[in-house]
C-alpha cells in the first residue's frame, strides 16, 4: 500500500491503515446503507463479495497511482474506546508538482451528529502537513450533502466556489461544492482566514458568520 502508513489518534479516535478485513465492517456500516451512499458514485453494495469487489478495485486504482509516484493513504477510523469501526478518511496526491492532495471520508450512519467525521479529518490535515511536503488539500461535495459542507468547514477548510453540473453521478448532472486549504492556513489555526478579494460580498458575509477558524 502507501509509503506512508502511520497510526493517528485523536482524543476520540485511531486513524490505522486501512486493511482487506475491514471489507465486512465497511459493507455493514457503509456501503450497505442507501442513505451513507447517496451522495457517492457508487450505489448501495449488495453483499459481502460486492463490498469486497469494490475495495479491490478502490485499492487497485490507489496502488497504480502510488506506482506513479503520488503519494496516498487510506485508514480505517476505529473508536479508541471500544475499537468498533465507523469509517474511513483518506488523502491521495492528485498533483505531485504543486504537492496537492484530496482529502475524502465516509461515516457509518450511527455515529453522525456526533463530530467524529471533523476529528478525524482535522487529525488527517494535521498528520498532511506535518508528515509530508503536502501544500494544499482539497475536498468537493454534492451541494445538496449540506452535513458534509460543515465538516468541512469546521476542520478549516475554505469554501472556494461551487461548479455547476460538473459531475455525473449515477445519471445525473450535479453541483460540487469545492473547498481547500493551504499549509499557511492551517499554520494560522485559531486565528480568522480572509476571504480572497474575488469572493462576492454574500460569500464573505456568510465566511464571516461562519466563525471561520480552526482549533486543532
Amino acid at each position: 500500500m502507501s509509503k506512508i502508513m502511520p497510526q493517528i489518534e485523536t482524543e476520540r479516535l485511531r486513524l490505522r491503515p486501512f486493511e482487506r478485513s475491514d471489507a465486512e465492517a465497511l459493507f455493514q456500516n457503509c456501503l450497505s446503507d442507501p442513505e451513507v451512499v447517496r451522495y457517492m458514485p457508487c450505489h448501495p453494495c449488495e453483499s459481502l463479495e460486492a463490498t469486497q469487489v469494490h475495495i479491490d478495485q478502490w485499492l487497485a486504482w490507489f496502488q497504480e497511482n502510488l506506482e506513479a509516484g503520488a503519494m496516498w493513504c487510506v485508514f480505517a477510523v476505529v473508536l479508541k474506546a471500544s475499537g468498533a469501526f465507523i469509517g474511513t478518511a483518506d488523502f491521495y496526491e492528485t498533483n505531485r508538482a504543486a504537492h496537492v492532495a484530496e482529502v475524502g471520508y465516509q461515516f457509518g450512519k450511527l455515529w453522525w451528529g456526533k463530530g467524529y467525521a471533523t476529528e478525524a479529518l482535522r487529525a488527517l490535515i494535521d498528520h498532511c502537513f506535518t508528515a509530508t511536503d503536502l501544500n494544499r488539500l482539497w475536498a468537493d461535495h454534492d451541494v445538496r450533502n449540506t452535513a458534509s459542507g460543515k465538516v468541512l468547514r469546521k476542520a478549516g477548510m475554505l469554501h472556494e466556489g461551487t461548479f455547476r453540473q460538473c459531475k455525473l453521478r449515477k445519471d445525473e448532472l450535479v453541483d460540487k461544492a469545492h473547498y481547500a486549504i493551504l499549509k499557511e492556513d492551517w499554520g494560522r489555526r485559531g486565528e480568522s482566514f480572509s476571504m480572497p478579494h474575488y469572493a462576492s460580498p454574500k460569500a464573505r458575509k456568510n465566511h464571516q458568520n461562519e466563525a471561520f477558524f480552526v482549533s486543532l
